[in-house]
């Protein structure tokens, strides 16, 4: 009755982590381990006694006195922050936090499955805000938003659910050293001077809110090298210093800031949304949103200007008065739109354009 279903003994893991799991399984049935804890070690799991599903997060914390203690990370409440059941240090070496479990997965896997549209891009955002204004308030750096440190509750919201990263902020200062997770969503000051502040959390939000979007952003290195780039990589033989290359590649691009390249977002993304994500994501810190709720406040400010552009079925519908969708006709290759007037969906011929960017732009003149 008291045995685990994951055996602990065989999985690779650093063995004070295993003594640890040990002892949790006590109170919590351990189920599995996931391969989605690059930055550490993930398991899931049941609480014996009230059948909560939970997850258990350890990392490599490393005697680091900055990191944040597990109590105070314990200590925020926010409806866009997940619960933490039990945090603390394992050792000198590891820690842990133990968390309820989001069954809806992650962002990561909302974004693979196909982007939403305007309405659901805006809304997660402003949920992640919502959350880290919690942790920058406790003076707390979050350092790793990226969709897969995302979860999405039961009510479709978006969770902060990783702490590995998190630092605290020392008093009489502004800023902590930059995070080796993650290259990708490293703010420039941090690949130039290993610097990182509230706007760096400010930045990586916005490279997420440019992913929801629907921007291109691979995950795989190569596809962020240039062609001339992609030759020397591919005639690089030692692994390592192909791999070192493609880093060395990527932080240039992050310094000159053209990770979230804009002309890359569906056409249907207006040009307000355009701009915040120019502003969140600027090169220089102090042209970005200062703070949570300024970024929150301008979100707000332009609510009235997004267009209510969702992806249905896989096609782009704009709600109005009426409702418009894109279709594609595959025999002839070319976009067409239906309308629907609450009478159900018909082709509409007064549309002169075939092509997508052209068609978004003709129905916006008529919504």
């Amino acid at each position: 009755m008291n045995e685990s279903n994951l055996n602990i003994d065989i999985i690779d893991v650093p063995e004070p982590i295993k003594d640890k799991l040990r002892s949790l399984s006590s109170n919590i049935t351990i189920r599995k381990q996931s391969r989605k804890g690059a930055c550490g070690w993930l398991f899931f799991g049941e609480n014996r006694i009230n059948r909560q599903k939970i997850a258990i997060k350890f990392y490599d914390w490393g005697g680091d006195t900055s990191h944040a203690e597990p109590q105070n990370l314990a200590a925020i409440k926010s409806e866009n922050v997940i619960s933490i059941l039990d945090a603390a240090f394992v050792n000198t070496d590891y820690a842990y936090f133990l968390t309820p479990y989001c069954e809806k997965g992650d962002l990561d896997e909302e974004i693979c499955s196909g982007v939403q549209g305007n309405s659901r891009a805006v809304k997660l955002t402003r949920d992640v805000l919502s959350g880290l204004s919690f942790l920058h308030t406790a003076k707390l750096l979050h350092r790793d938003l990226k969709p897969q440190n995302i979860l999405i509750d039961d009510r479709g919201r978006a969770i902060i659910g990783d702490f590995g990263s998190v630092k605290k902020i020392p008093d009489g200062s502004n800023s902590v050293p930059g995070s080796g997770h993650s290259l990708i969503y490293r703010p420039p000051e941090s690949v130039k001077n290993g610097q990182y502040g509230i706007t760096g959390d400010i930045y990586q939000i916005g490279l997420l809110f440019f992913q929801l979007l629907g921007g291109h952003f691979p995950y795989e290195e190569s596809a962020w090298l240039t062609q001339k780039q992609l030759a020397k990589y591919h005639a690089t033989e030692d692994c390592i210093d192909k791999q070192l290359f493609a880093t060395d590649c990527i932080k240039k691009r992050i310094v000159a800031s053209t990770v979230a390249d804009t002309s890359t977002l569906p056409p249907w993304v207006c040009l307000p949304l355009i701009r915040t994500i120019t502003k969140a994501c600027n090169k220089e810190p102090r042209k970005r949103y200062s703070t949570c709720n300024e970024f929150l406040a301008h979100i707000n400010a332009i609510r009235n200007e997004i267009h209510d552009w969702q992806i249905v079925a896989g096609l782009p519908t704009r709600f109005g008065t009426p409702n418009y969708r894109i279709q594609f006709d595959k025999k002839h290759s070319i976009h067409y739109v239906e309308k629907d007037k609450d009478s159900g969906w018909r082709k509409d011929n007064t549309f002169t354009n075939t092509d997508m960017p052209n068609l978004v732009r003709e129905i916006e003149t008529r919504v």
